[in-house]
């Protein structure tokens, strides 16, 4: 007899239904003797504000997965995915003493009732290194559990977990899981986007060792491998904080929904998120830096000043919430919320304001969406598209995903080629509210984002140093681009330090990276491409593995 499952009837309302258990011959129909069990699961939701937490609430355990077990045997009677509101119907044989179990184990559907967008789950372990396929899946997931009961009638179950013994918080990662799944989906829009399955490591573990707070990355499998599922989905894997013990310095990410939010937005920059399956090694969303964490009042470089700041409007938007929090404790062992908030144009001082600036970026693309493109889905589609362009300009700046670099000015052009004339002049005036000038031939000819050089080229520059013990490697003044018109065929790019600094070298064009030179700290630094395609590209130069504070010289040559 065929196990019953919980089967999605329509795409996107995902209310589901349990087959018979007792029908006999596989049949769906639920037998006379059955009794119709209506499961409701549910989490406590902490709400975070700036003051602190806010009044305890009930939500649904949106497309969870569930199970109906046999109280004695622990035999397995039926699953599957909850609805998105939390609810499922199962049939089981009447008088049988059963269990639910509840899982904070989520799949986002799509639009195709034989496919889904995203899953995952919050796992109770602290993030694993190199494991195979069946050790990961063992891992254990955040679950919680009704009492045994007698279904000898029909009727409705309510299972809730608790926020007092720290449950509810594992479902509500998974719910904001869920939220970013379903707003990433609905904001492309296309029939055949999918994302690869994510996976996050939360452990309330009091050894600090245990703690830990990533990016989404491929989970690493034995052989220089990665894990996949037997449906075909990479797996990414990343941590959250859960030390709750209230000592000092010390954080817990659970009710931090934004911080949440901004973890997961950096799935769409990790490597080998461009397909579901990880085959290829691009990012879904271009990236041109590494996907790390800048600060919010900082001139960053420009590349990973865009990708922090857009992964914080997406925390925002995502939620239709300004509000950035942060939930610690401090030195002083008393309890804080850092507040980040995307609709204030003093969260950035004006001395830092800028194209270059994470905060500056985030803030200034909420007052795009809320302020001149209407602040709903419309708007948001609109953002979302000029991150996916890939139209190319003659000049070489082009859109995002075909300019010489994937930065916010040349995120803008996408932006401006969606909207009529009224619309850019009013984005024209929130950029202005946070310094962030008008992306128009005059910038991209200046030198606020590159130095421009005829072939060949021979120059020297200047790079802010930091001991090691500063762990500063992404402020603007610790790289700099110098920009040339390619015409195909062979280059050979050359970068000597002059004052005993170790400096990157690497070479960024139309669509993206293309190569770069990071190993003998130290040296001088040589690219090669021998079939490189005609078009406008930089050389970048930046801070590597440095040993001293200061400001150090190099030389660079391209012929």
């Amino acid at each position: 007899m065929r196990l019953p499952t919980w089967r999605f009837l329509t795409g996107l309302t995902a209310l589901v239904l349990l087959a018979a258990c007792g029908g006999g011959g596989g049949s769906d129909v639920p037998a006379y003797s059955d009794a119709k069990i209506t499961l409701q699961a549910q989490f406590e939701k902490r709400p975070l504000t700036p003051a602190g937490f806010g009044t305890t609430t009930l939500r649904p355990a949106r497309y969870c997965w569930a199970e109906v077990r046999d109280a004695g045997s622990s035999a397995l009677l039926a699953s599957g995915y909850l609805g998105s509101d939390g609810t499922g119907t199962a049939f089981v044989p009447r008088g049988a003493q059963v269990f639910v179990r509840v899982y904070a184990q989520y799949q986002v559907p799509s639009a195709d009732p034989n496919s889904f967008f995203l899953r995952g789950s919050v796992k109770n372990a602290p993030l694993p290194g190199t494991t195979d396929l069946a050790t990961f899946s063992a891992i254990p997931v955040w679950s919680v559990t009704s009492s045994a009961f007698l279904a000898n009638q029909d009727g409705t179950l309510a299972v809730t977990a608790l926020a007092g013994n720290r449950i509810a918080g594992a479902f509500n990662i998974a719910d904001q899981a869920v939220a970013f799944g379903a707003a990433v989906r609905d904001m492309d829009g296309s029939a055949s986007l999918r994302l690869p399955n994510l996976h996050t490591f939360w452990t309330t573990s009091t050894n600090p060792a245990d703690q830990a707070r990533t990016y989404p990355a491929l989970a690493p499998a034995p052989g220089n491998t990665y894990l996949v599922t037997d449906s075909n989905r990479a797996i990414f894997s990343h941590g959250v904080y859960g030390l709750g013990s209230g000592a000092a310095n010390t954080e817990t990410d659970e009710w931090d929904d934004g911080v949440l939010q901004e973890s997961f937005a950096r799935l769409l920059f990790a490597d080998h998120s461009y397909k579901a399956d990880g085959s290829s090694s691009l990012s879904l969303l271009r990236r041109d830096n590494d996907n790390v964490w800048v600060d919010r009042t900082e001139q960053s470089e420009s590349t990973a000043a865009f990708v922090a700041g857009f992964s914080d409007f997406l925390a925002g938007a995502v939620r239709n919430d300004s509000r950035l929090l942060d939930s610690y404790v401090d030195a002083g062992g008393v309890a804080q919320v850092y507040t980040f908030d995307l609709s204030s144009h003093g969260a950035v001082p004006l001395a830092t304001k800028g194209e270059f600036t994470r905060g500056s970026i985030a803030v200034s693309l909420w007052g795009l969406w809320k302020n001149a493109l209407g602040g709903a889905q419309p708007g948001l589609q609109t953002l979302w598209a000029a991150v996916r362009s890939t139209t190319p300009y003659a000049d070489g700046t082009g859109e995002y995903e075909q300019a010489t670099l994937g930065c916010y000015p040349t995120y803008l052009q996408g932006v401006a080629s969606r909207v009529s004339t009224s619309t850019w002049s009013t984005i024209l005036t929130e950029l202005a509210l946070e310094a962030v000038p008008n992306p128009n031939a005059t910038y991209f000819a200046g030198t606020a984002l590159w130095q421009t050089s005829g072939l060949p080229l021979s120059a020297a520059g200047t790079l802010q140093t930091y001991a090691p013990s500063a762990d500063l490697y992404y402020d603007r003044n610790q790289s700099q681009a110098w920009r040339f018109t390619h015409g195909g065929g062979a280059r050979t790019i050359t970068m000597t330090p002059t004052g005993g600094q170790d400096f990157y070298l690497e070479l960024i064009g139309p669509g993206g990276w293309v190569m770069g030179s990071f190993s003998t700290p130290g040296s001088t630094r040589t690219l090669s491409p021998s079939n490189l395609p005609a078009g406008v590209y930089v050389a970048r130069v930046r801070a590597g593995a440095t040993t001293a504070t200061g400001t150090y010289g190099y030389t660079i040559s391209v012929n």
